[in-house]
């Protein structure tokens, strides 16, 4: 087997390259899906570097500019000189056909990136000092990587490059995220952005899980994108029992108990029928068994079925983790940091719920403080945007405030903080915008 040729087509890679030098709009129906990496020869690779690079500065690719490109940059010679170049397009007829060669050239690419992932696997099975279940989950997302059609989003970038997709955005108008539909809260934090990990903290029973629901399932009505929520601390069954209170109007308390009134069916029938067309996805799996491994598991398994996410919850993060550890701050970072990892692999928002230290309760003022999030270790660090939440009514029965919510946006790596309100229903985990009267 190792004497074997790696998977190559040698034809394949001259006929691109003749095609980008004879037909000046032959890169631009590849330059998405083919890199340099994917050509086994060296010398193509060198070549297909000069087209792209000058592709990517608006530059014609034809012959000449080759040539010159090379040259100023002494690797010419390298590449076998003018004759080798001319040789390229010489045996080219047309590009007519360049889609359908990239793909062999990319199906050779990708099977020599299997072949070589099969050789890692093969060592870490044999590597002891990994636990089996961290050499499954490392071999999982070994060959879930492996995707030869699309470009290195995590490559480095040069500044120019970021420029011209920077200004784009601005020129369009680009929004990184999608709208919580709380127009106060929008104001401070600019919307659920993709890549943030952002934090929900609150006491035991202040609405943290039904923010997160909220969020859950405003971003599956208005985008249409899978939504992932994991929770830790519910069964499917409390959670989408939950999302059924949001829909139908009716109290949750009573929706877990399955105690349904008459003059209720109808608002429930509608409710299942508006779920049901909705991309909410739900894993209950115990913290026990969760992992920052296992969770990209999940995610890649769900994209790969269903296209692009649009959002993971987490409830909650002090779930996670071992328990006893005798330094539980440090574990529960480490979830902290994985999560915002995946925020960026999947260019998605990641909503992770903490709890907050029950210390609050002997305070005067009950309003939490970053610095009240339980096992907080890295927790505020890794974070891009955190919400402390609170409601007076549940300690002050008679509160003028009554019905509403606090957000406080206490951290807010790329905007403003402050304090916001909306108004809440705890029977049935609405939100809606709070207008002062």
């Amino acid at each position: 087997m190792t004497d074997k040729i790696p998977p190559q087509n040698v034809e394949a890679e001259e006929s691109i390259l003749g095609s980008c030098l004879l037909d000046p709009n032959a890169i631009s129906r590849i330059a998405d899906i083919l890199t340099p990496e994917a050509f086994y020869f060296s010398v193509h690779q060198q070549i297909y570097k000069a087209v792209l690079e000058l592709y990517n500065h608006s530059l014609p690719t034809d012959l000449l500019a080759v040539t010159s490109w090379l040259s100023d940059k002494k690797l010419l010679t390298k590449v076998g000189g003018k004759t080798q170049l001319s040789k390229l397009v010489e045996a080219t007829v047309s590009a007519v056909n360049i889609d359908h060669v990239a793909n062999i050239v990319l199906d050779k690419y990708q099977r020599r990136q299997l072949i070589s992932i099969g050789h890692e696997i093969v060592k870490l099975g044999y590597d002891e000092t990994f636990q089996t279940k961290e050499v499954l989950e490392q071999s999982e997302s070994k060959i879930f990587n492996l995707n030869a059609n699309k470009q290195d989003k995590f490559k480095p970038q040069i500044i120019s490059d970021c420029l011209r997709e920077v200004f784009q955005e601005l020129k369009q108008g680009y929004s990184p995220g999608y709208s919580t539909g709380l127009k106060d809260l929008d104001g401070l934090i600019g919307g659920l952005n993709k890549q943030d990990l952002i934090v929900i903290a609150a006491r035991a029973s202040m609405g943290k899980t039904w923010l997160g629901c909220y969020f859950a399932n405003y971003v599956a009505m208005q985008q249409q994108l899978p939504v992932v929520v994991f929770s830790a601390e519910m069964s499917f069954s409390q959670l989408t029992k939950r999302f059924l209170a949001m829909h139908s109007g009716i109290d949750s308390s009573r929706l877990i108990r399955n105690q349904i009134y008459t003059d209720e069916m109808d608002s429930l029938k509608q409710a299942l029928v508006t779920l049901n067309q909705l991309p909410i996805i739900i894993d209950d799996t115990p913290a026990l068994y969760q992992t920052p491994g296992r969770i990209c598991s999940v995610l890649r398994k769900i994209k790969s079925e269903r296209g692009n996410l649009g959002l993971v919850v987490m409830d909650y993060i002090q779930k996670l983790g071992d328990r006893a550890a005798s330094n539980r701050a440090q574990s529960v970072g480490k979830f902290s940091g994985a999560f915002k990892d995946i925020a960026k692999e999947f260019d998605v928002p990641f909503v992770a719920l903490a709890q907050i230290n029950r210390g609050v309760e002997s305070q005067t003022n009950k309003r939490p403080t970053m610095a009240d999030i339980k096992d907080s270790g890295d927790i505020e660090q890794d974070m891009d945007v955190g919400l402390l939440l609170y409601r007076d009514e549940y300690y002050n029965p008679d509160t003028i405030d009554l019905g509403l919510m606090e957000i406080n946006v206490a951290k807010n790596r790329n905007g403003a903080t402050g304090i916001c309100k909306v108004r809440f229903s705890a029977s049935v985990g609405t939100f809606c915008n709070y207008v002062a009267s």
